[in-house]
């Protein structure tokens, strides 16, 4: 039995898109500059949400701050945008992909917030169509090197600071095909700026993004050619979210796919694997999160600071059902209300649930500002976020709500 169609589609799409209204926010995880002239100018950060209209259309916004510290939002003030805008920050400049085009925009925010459009860089030529060009499907080397995904495993070569295309490459030895499921390209939410060459995930599905293959490969890119350099081949299932920790180990966990078929028995179990600095796989960072969580299943593994990570943590023990009896849909939907935010404690190999926060759903976006940790947690409907702060103990304090479904929170310049 699968999932409903509508159904499938709402929750890739929530992971595709995650949220777009955008709120100007620092954030030390994304392409950012420490140019003097910028910093003179003062600190400008994004929140980024998205709406979803009563016509089945979404609308995405732009808000602009220069203080963390914000106590309220409102989409009146924000810029606005159709679609599934996303956004990023590079060289003190912010970039917006279009959601209808494949467009991405520079602007210039003035010291006092106003928004000066600089450039628009289009990837058309390079066969990129319709919103193809959203953030979500970049991933960065450095302030002048990222990659966007062509059609599977290609990608357009640009530099975000010059605002130009450096070319197309289209290498690559990963199968097309393997064990009656075809090869996919993952989705970065939301971009980061991490260390050392670029390490992309792919994943092994079928054609309704239901059943997964065991492994994921994860290419890594050569720095300077841009061309496959090597394929790690990682048995976990679906890995795509990326993280690192201090010492440039990377940690990678799932978010298309949950849990939820090996509950029934259906499918191999989730898990976290870590990749060295030297982009070796490391054998022996292979940790069972269960026994740190009671036997509840972990996904969307995020590293944050000085050994402690966040993770969504199922608390299958608040929901009653026959998981014996083979996959039931309506059972796994019921699944999907009850995961909870975790922190978990690398050193000590020990977790425990954020007290004060509801569900968060099967997966969750955070930003880390001025080196302080904000999640972003949506209602059910994603019509409302509360975003909350959390100290180093892993307490959450709510700072303020904001209309839709907020994906990131990022600093476009100190």
């Amino acid at each position: 039995m699968k999932f409903s169609e509508a159904w499938l589609e709402s929750r890739i799409e929530a992971g595709v898109t995650a949220a777009v209204v955008v709120l100007v926010v620092a954030c030390d995880s994304t392409p950012s500059t420490s140019d003097p002239a910028e910093s003179a100018r003062g600190p400008v950060y994004a929140l980024q949400t998205m709406v979803y209209n009563t016509d089945d259309t979404v609308t995405s916004y732009v808000a602009l701050s220069d203080t963390v510290n914000v106590e309220s939002i409102e989409l009146a003030d924000a810029r606005e945008f159709p679609s599934y805008a996303f956004i990023t920050a590079v060289g003190g400049k912010l970039l917006v992909s279009a959601g209808e085009e494949p467009l991405i925009t520079q602007y210039d925010i003035t010291a006092n917030l106003d928004w000066d459009e600089l450039d628009v860089l289009s990837f058309a030529n390079q066969g990129i169509t319709g919103g193809g060009a959203g953030f979500e499907r970049h991933w960065f080397l450095n302030d002048h090197v990222a990659y966007l995904t062509l059609e599977v495993t290609g990608r357009v070569v640009w530099n975000p600071s010059d605002f130009e295309i450096i070319g197309v490459m289209d290498d690559s030895e990963l199968a097309p095909e393997q064990n009656g499921l075809v090869l996919d390209a993952t989705f970065n939410r939301p971009p980061q700026l991490l260390e050392g060459p670029v390490l992309k995930p792919f994943y092994y599905r079928d054609e309704d993004w239901f059943r997964f293959g065991p492994s994921t490969p994860i290419v890594i890119y050569d720095p300077t050619t841009h061309a496959e350099q090597a394929i790690l081949d990682v048995p976990c299932p679906a890995l795509e979210v990326a993280s690192q920790d201090e010492a440039g180990n990377t940690y990678f966990s799932p978010w298309t796919y949950g849990p939820t078929l090996s509950l029934f028995g259906e499918g191999p179990a989730v898990c976290i694997r870590r990749v060295k600095n030297d982009s070796t796989l490391d054998l022996e960072w292979v940790p069972d999160l269960t026994q740190w969580t009671g036997g509840r299943p972990v996904q969307v593994f995020r590293y944050m600071r000085d050994g402690r990570a966040l993770a969504s943590v199922l608390h299958i023990d608040e929901v009653e059902g026959d998981f014996s009896a083979g996959y039931d849909e309506d059972l796994a939907i019921e699944l999907d209300r009850h995961w909870r935010l975790w922190q978990f404690d690398l050193e000590a190999e020990a977790a425990k649930p954020i007290e004060g926060i509801g569900p968060v759903g099967s997966g969750f976006n955070w930003s880390s500002l001025d080196e302080r940790a904000f999640v972003f947690v949506p209602n059910e409907d994603w019509s409302v976020t509360k975003v909350y702060e959390l100290d180093s103990d892993g307490t959450a304090s709510l700072r303020f709500e904001v209309s839709g479904l907020v994906n990131n929170w990022v600093q476009v310049r100190q």
